[in-house]
């Protein structure tokens, strides 16, 4: 126990970092920009090579565009073999837009296999207990988000088609990238009766009217055009089937919760994933990097399922305490109480069915792209609170963003705004 407390608390050295890689893959990873999904592929095969008498590369599922699921198993065999062994497992990349969370994988196997004989502790890890690594679930969400346009929210979901719309078509009225940017940005139009007005401080920017003013705008939502000519812009989009509600436990249909899919894991990769990781009976810890919110998230999911063990629940408080002194600005919280609740997700799954302790990183707080001094912020609230604010940006501003943005990634976040002769607007 003592030596995977130690594990769960290196990782979460690494839950606030960004990390990335080269076209060209060496060992040591180079993290410079994010990997692609091939590059991640690459990256694990090159740590394999690096260092064969320690790890094991496997393919543990498929996804549903054929993609393989990739994992790398960490272990000394000369001190025992890895079933042997307490274990802990973490993924990543399970929304396949939260790409972070497989280059933080990642970072963390570079970090350990590099430190093994070299630092102390690293190899006594190494040497007493097992690490199982899967950098990203969501192997085709990954692919599209880096090869297609996209915006923060797309290519989420897993490749299952929904007919969101019920017209008998399935994902066929997805956004478009009008202006072939490799973006899916704001659409707006001029409209004297809309509730927006263009920013006075910036004219980069909108600002909703106040009563009584006349509008400017109207705002259209993402790029795209009625693609199926139902008189709707962008109304089937891909899937959705969430790949953190289509686990098998405790799982909900769609009029409770959507995305959760049409039966627990419908998702190919995903069973497949989840059948491999029952055959690994040492699994003791299980962490799980998603994005954002600057949170280290535990169970219960819902409030039904009741408070855990007092036992189990010291060590979470322990480790979850630890984290927040690890890592400045990120808070230890409860799922269901703290934040919200869920069902069919892969923390209750790894708790309930595979006797693990379970975390769940967001990593990256939103507040870091305030572009404020610490005198300037606001005094913080309720957990709860605080993660509301950071989740939706309550309490950073447009222009506080803006700032950040032309300041600090040289104009990155924002795009300028395009004419474009629209047919259905």
């Amino acid at each position: 126990m003592k030596k995977l407390a130690g594990f769960a608390l290196l990782i979460m050295l690494f839950a606030s970092t960004l990390p990335a890689q080269k076209s060209e893959i060496t060992v040591p990873l180079r993290f410079d920009q994010y990997y692609t999904l091939d590059q991640v592929y690459e990256a694990l095969r090159a740590l394999n090579k690096a260092y064969p008498q320690l790890t094991t590369l496997e393919t543990v599922g498929q996804s549903e565009e054929g993609r393989p699921i990739m994992a790398l198993t960490v272990n000394n065999p000369k001190t025992g073999a890895a079933l042997d062994k307490p274990g802990l497992y973490v993924d990543g990349n399970m929304h396949g837009n939260e790409i972070q969370g497989g280059d933080i994988s990642l970072y963390l196997l570079d970090y350990i296999l590099g430190g093994y004989g070299k630092n102390p502790e690293m190899t006594q890890l190494v040497d007493k207990a097992a690490l199982y690594v899967v950098p990203v679930v969501n192997v085709d969400g990954r692919y599209h988000f880096m090869a297609d346009a996209n915006s923060p929210d797309s290519n989420r979901s897993l490749r299952i088609p929904v007919d969101d719309d019920k017209d008998g078509l399935f994902d066929e009225d997805n956004a478009d990238d009008l202006d072939g940017d490799g973006n899916i940005c704001t659409m707006r139009k001029k409209d004297p009766f809309g509730q927006f007005k263009t920013d006075p401080e910036d004219p980069r920017l909108m600002v909703r009217i106040k009563p009584g003013e006349k509008g400017e705008w109207s705002m259209l939502g993402e790029e795209g055009l009625d693609n199926d000519g139902d008189g709707r812009v962008n109304e089937d989009g891909e899937g959705y089937v969430d790949p953190n509600r289509n686990w098998g436990f405790d799982w909900a249909p769609s009029y409770v919760q959507s995305g959760s899919g049409e039966y627990p894991f419908s998702g190919v990769g995903l069973k497949g994933l989840a059948e491999w990781t029952m055959t690994k009976t040492n699994i003791a810890f299980v962490w799980s990097f998603h994005n954002n919110g600057g949170m280290i998230l535990r169970g219960p999911s819902r409030k039904g399922l009741g408070e855990y063990p007092p036992q189990d629940v010291a060590v979470y408080d322990y480790l979850g305490k630890q984290g927040e002194r690890i890592m400045p600005g990120y808070r230890y919280m409860i799922s269901w109480k703290d934040l919200y609740t869920t069902y069919g997700d892969s923390g209750e799954w790894a708790t309930q069915t595979m006797g693990a302790y379970f975390y769940c990183a967001e990593v990256f707080a939103g507040d870091s792209e305030a572009f404020k001094g610490v005198s300037e912020r606001p005094e913080p609230g309720t957990p709860r609170e605080e993660a509301v604010r950071d989740i939706f940006s309550e309490r950073i501003s447009d222009r506080e963003r803006i700032k950040f943005s032309d300041n600090v990634v040289q104009g990155e976040l924002y795009k300028p705004w395009k004419p474009f002769k629209h047919p259905d607007y």
